[in-house]
């Protein structure tokens, strides 16, 4: 089923917000006859703070859980490597396996099953290693090349936040290692005086968590351990706790911060272009108005992932010892002779691959 647009659901939990003390559309707190003002005055007792913290808590231990993951599929695919290296020789050209075809003495490597488990095992390893490599690269020279093209733009400083020149509403936080917060001169041209300093607080939360960082990580891990679905379910849930998390600690700043971050999504919203993402997420809108947090740790796929990762282990442990491969630098069936060729072409693909990375983080040099 197709969910309303953005302004039709906070217009439809408007009322019921406004019985919770809350008007979307104001910074009054509502009360009524039968319940005392206290209620309304942002009570930090201990019973309360748990229930506004939950997604931070959440999102802590989804960010534990993938990086607990993700260390455990490194360390695994690290030993079957290393088994790897322990059960594959590499032997000299005149007592390696050779066949004769058309006259032509052509060499191949030999080995046992176990050893070509070994190796299937391996070449997953190293392909995970390249995918990791390639991700972290990407994620660098992105933010390199974003903020090189924010810098033009880039005004003045507003209490910590930088200020882009451009039309549309937007505020976010972006840097890996010194992470910023911006604001656009539209968001400042729309947002009222409350909405803007929820918006920032909300932003510098993201900020002080690294939470750039944190899901520039996450998405590494995605993609290199494709088979381990419980990472991207993982990753998917630390990217919406985050949000709510940081929307937890603006309201925790500031109660009236609830109102003004629901009137600034909805200002968002409305002078967004359908085709432009100013980061609200449904699920975020309704946390925002009372509801729990949809997301649910995913313990199974966590479960079938370990599970997983400790066959991979016990294969390469138990399948190594009776492991035996021999193989030579020369190319299988191409040549009875270790090629001069073949050597050179292991700093030629290393230097190709630097030249590649220094090319896409620094463009035009």
């Amino acid at each position: 089923m197709e969910r309303c647009p953005l302004g039709s659901r906070i217009a439809a939990k408007q009322m019921a917000v406004t019985r919770r003390g809350y008007d979307v559309r104001s910074e009054t707190s509502v009360t009524t006859q039968n319940q005392p003002l206290d209620s309304f005055t942002g009570d930090r007792s201990e019973s309360a703070m748990p229930a506004r913290r939950s997604a931070a808590i959440a999102a802590g231990r989804a960010a534990r859980a993938e990086a607990l993951l993700g260390i455990l599929g490194l360390a695994s695919l690290g030993l079957v490597l290393l088994r790897l290296v322990e059960t594959w020789r590499v032997s000299p050209p005149r007592v390696s396996h050779q066949v004769a075809i058309l006259g032509q003495t052509l060499s191949y490597p030999a080995a046992n099953m176990a050893a070509v488990i070994i190796l299937v095992l391996a070449l997953l390893g190293a392909v995970v290693t390249a995918r990791a490599v390639l991700g972290v690269a990407r994620e660098v020279t992105g933010v390199r090349k974003f903020h090189r093209r924010l810098a033009p733009a880039t005004r003045r400083d507003l209490g910590g936040a930088l200020v882009i020149d451009d039309e549309r509403p937007q505020a976010f936080c972006s840097g890996l290692l010194r992470p910023r917060v911006y604001v656009t001169s539209g968001a400042l041209a729309l947002l009222d005086e409350p909405a803007l300093e929820a918006v920032l607080a909300h932003e510098r939360h993201h900020a002080r968590r690294r939470d750039p960082l944190r899901l520039a990580t996450s998405r590494v891990l995605t993609r290199a351990m494709f088979f381990l679905p419980a990472l991207g379910e993982l990753g998917r849930g630390q990217q919406a706790l985050a949000e709510m998390s940081a929307d937890e600690s603006a309201i925790d700043a500031e109660p009236g911060n609830r109102s003004a971050l629901a009137r600034a999504m909805l200002t968002f919203s409305d002078a967004s272009e359908a085709d432009d993402s100013v980061g609200i997420d449904p699920a975020r809108v309704d946390y925002l108005l009372g509801e729990p947090p949809r997301w649910r740790f995913p313990a199974m796929l966590c479960l079938v992932a370990i599970g997983l990762l400790a066959l991979i282990v016990t294969t390469a442990v138990l399948v190594g010892r009776e492991a035996a491969g021999t193989a030579t630098l020369a190319p299988p069936f191409l040549s009875a002779q270790p090629c001069v060729v073949v050597l050179a072409t292991i700093p030629a693909a290393v230097g190709l691959v630097a030249v590649r990375l220094l090319r896409r983080a620094w463009p035009g040099r």
